[in-house]
């Protein structure tokens, strides 16, 4: 009988066979010391060559972009333990959540000024009125900026009626009269009419929510800053701080009781802190040339004005600066002096490229908030 030799891949498909004969094949040649040797000079080269473009030609940060952080910027003045404590903001929308870069401007504070408590208003129901801006980037309205911001010990959220801080306060029958209620411009005129009502009743410093801060604001007392809008001289209500029961908001609410007009937008905001000023210090103009002025008011009153430089150092004209393209490191000189930046509505939903002022500020002062946009949850 003729016999057969019986192959080793008997029991197995052909396929299968030459590929574990083709495995054994790599393993035996893999076992060359020529081949062991090529292959840890390739792996030796390509570790070199990472860290080399890595470390070699990766630009290392300046030292002024380095610097311009929290608690490495430099305080512009100290508190003599007689300051601030409070730091408000205040959001109308009745909305339950904030917009990422709202959510900057509360991170900002917290972080530059862990010593302060930062509370955020938030209206429990949408005030009537209509809003100035619902479409663009940055404009959506994203939970998780809640969160982020609950992780900070210092900063508190109070959802309640906005209008009910006006009780025992001259801007109470202003409200409740439907005089105010009933203005196009409601939404606003509440949010200019609470945010003294409530300096006046607690004291602090007033922010609003299109701002990043940059430095310790504990030290400033009874001040507030001018600016140019729309080419007009004005002290600007969107900072202010206060001690509590201050004359001059006392005096500012008076004025809004009597000159109200429901369809002038900024009556009782910055024309009207303006003009109470100028009654009540007996002074003609707004317009200042040092960086601050202590002015001595009708009824004991003090009060100091910052120029410009102070909170915003970037003129409502020049805003396009926050979102060109790129920057050149020394415009950052123009903070210097500043203890804040106001960015005027944040653009109203103009792109903010990752290259640009703003993103670096933000990636800055507020990383938590802008972190989730370099991830993708969000645009910024």
């Amino acid at each position: 009988m003729k016999k057969t030799k019986v192959q080793s891949s008997l029991c197995l498909p052909r396929s299968v066979s030459l590929l574990s004969c083709g495995v054994l094949r790599y393993r035996r040649k893999m076992r060359s010391p020529s081949v062991r040797r090529c292959v840890s000079l390739c792996l030796f080269v390509f570790v070199g060559v990472f860290f080399f473009f890595n470390s070699t030609f990766q630009q290392p940060i300046s030292p002024k972009l380095e610097a311009f952080a929290p608690g490495k910027i430099g305080e512009l003045c100290k508190s003599d333990g007689g300051g601030q404590k409070r730091i408000m903001f205040i959001e109308t929308s009745g909305e339950k959540c904030l917009r990422p870069r709202q959510a900057c401007a509360i991170e900002s504070a917290a972080r530059t000024n862990p010593d302060m408590t930062v509370y955020v208003y938030m209206a429990k129901e949408r005030p009537p009125g209509r809003p100035e801006m619902d479409r663009g980037e940055g404009l959506e309205r994203r939970c998780e900026t809640m969160q982020i911001l609950e992780s900070f010990t210092n900063v508190y959220f109070i959802r309640d009626s906005l209008p009910k801080h006006l009780v025992d306060t001259p801007l109470e029958s202003l409200y409740f009269n439907g005089n105010m209620k009933n203005s196009q411009y409601a939404l606003q005129h509440i949010s200019d009419a609470v945010r003294v009502a409530l300096l006046y009743k607690h004291g602090g410093i007033y922010l609003d929510l299109d701002v990043v801060v940059l430095r310790s604001l504990r030290c400033l007392r009874n001040t507030a800053g001018h600016t140019f809008i729309l080419g007009e001289s004005s002290i600007e209500n969107g900072f202010m701080a206060f001690d509590r029961g201050h004359k001059l908001l006392k005096f500012f609410m008076r004025w809004m009781q009597r000159s109200y007009k429901p369809n002038e937008r900024s009556v009782i905001g910055p024309n009207g802190l303006s003009r109470a000023f100028q009654m009540l210090c007996n002074h003609p103009s707004t317009v200042i040339s040092d960086s601050a002025f202590d002015f001595k008011c009708h009824d004991n009153v003090n009060l100091r004005l910052h120029n410009k430089t102070a909170f915003h150092p970037i003129t409502y004209f020049e805003q396009n600066r926050f979102y060109a393209e790129n920057f050149d490191e020394n415009e950052l000189d123009t903070f210097n002096q500043s203890y804040s930046v106001h960015v005027y509505g944040s653009g109203h939903g103009a792109h903010v490229p990752e290259t640009s002022l703003y993103a670096f500020m933000a990636n800055q002062f507020c990383p938590s908030t802008y972190d989730l946009h370099l991830e993708g949850v969000y645009d910024f």
